[in-house]
């Protein structure tokens, strides 16, 4: 394979049609010469003339015709594979996607996307992993779609894309004695309340935050993730910190009231993100603007 490429391949096929070295040259575009040279190196490499003329023109020997069909067989499959072209169609695949997710990301997108996939991908099924420090070499491997939610760039061959933006709020029991709307820092800091620290996400942003300000925070409970924060602050008059867009979810039970904090906390954003191995991959694209789709309409719900 060496000594040999395509060109001298087409070389066969031509002089196998046209049975004509010159015609063969003309289809190709090749010189004479160029011809002679490739068959000649065709020649050494099969150990066989391959073409010999006779008064009906350049004629192949038994093991030329052999080899005529067999590369038949193989331009076929070089074709097919030239031609080829990748399609998704979400109403008839039974694809599987496989997506990391934050908490917060699942409880607001799962009940959206599983309403969308009934409507128009019936077949495709999807399987939630959590985010963790395994994530951008699960996604990078290719076990793994996207990654959705508040999380730190992945690093250089990594694609993010911005979703929707969100802020923290706080939020109380809506008959908690003490907290209306709003509530002084001093209130605030009175308040026993239930933190939340999520491994391999972006939400340290919350410590971080007290920390800088300098805030006294009295924790009676601290959780793994926001998700069992609803019953918890319903059911006794501790309060959380948590994104806005959760707090609208669990608000709408009439069990959760939210109200502004008394300080500072940067927004942020969701966002998506994916390995630059797939990003042409017609099944991944659909499920990025699905994804994209669906937090937009989100994002509408919330500013109405």
């Amino acid at each position: 394979m060496k000594n040999i490429d395509l060109k001298a391949i087409a070389v066969i096929g031509e002089l196998s049609r046209t049975r004509s070295v010159s015609l063969a040259a003309e289809h190709l575009g090749f010189g004479q010469s160029a011809i002679s040279m490739s068959l000649a190196k065709l020649r050494k490499h099969f150990g066989d003339p391959l073409f010999v003329r006779t008064s009906c023109g350049m004629q192949p020997t038994p093991y030329g015709t052999k080899l005529i069909e067999i590369l038949k067989e193989a331009e076929s499959i070089l074709q097919t594979a030239l031609d080829h072209h990748a399609v998704f169609d979400p109403a008839t695949s039974d694809r599987t996607f496989h997506i990391c997710a934050t908490d917060v990301a699942q409880v607001t997108l799962l009940p959206a996307l599983a309403k969308r996939l009934h409507k128009v991908g019936p077949r495709i099924g999807v399987e939630l992993w959590g985010i963790s420090d395994q994530t951008a070499g699960q996604i990078e491997s290719g076990q793994v779609d996207l990654a959705v939610g508040f999380i730190p760039m992945m690093g250089a061959g990594f694609y993010s894309q911005r979703l929707f933006q969100d802020h923290f709020v706080g939020v109380a029991r809506a008959a908690h004695p003490r907290i209306d709307r709003k509530l002084t820092i001093e209130q605030f800091q009175s308040e026993t309340q239930v933190a939340v620290g999520i491994s391999g996400s972006g939400h340290s942003i919350i410590e971080k935050t007290i920390q800088e300000k300098k805030i006294r925070r009295r924790v009676g409970i601290r959780v793994p993730g926001f998700v069992g924060l609803g019953p918890l602050i319903a059911s006794s008059d501790m309060v959380a910190i948590m994104p806005a867009q959760l707090a609208c979810y669990f608000a709408r039970f009439g069990q959760i009231r939210v109200f502004d904090l008394p300080f500072h906390v940067p927004a942020y954003y969701i966002t998506q993100q994916w390995h630059e191995r797939f990003t042409h991959d017609p099944g991944s694209k659909w499920l990025r603007s699905t994804m994209a789709d669906l937090f937009m309409e989100a994002e509408i719900r919330q500013r109405a």
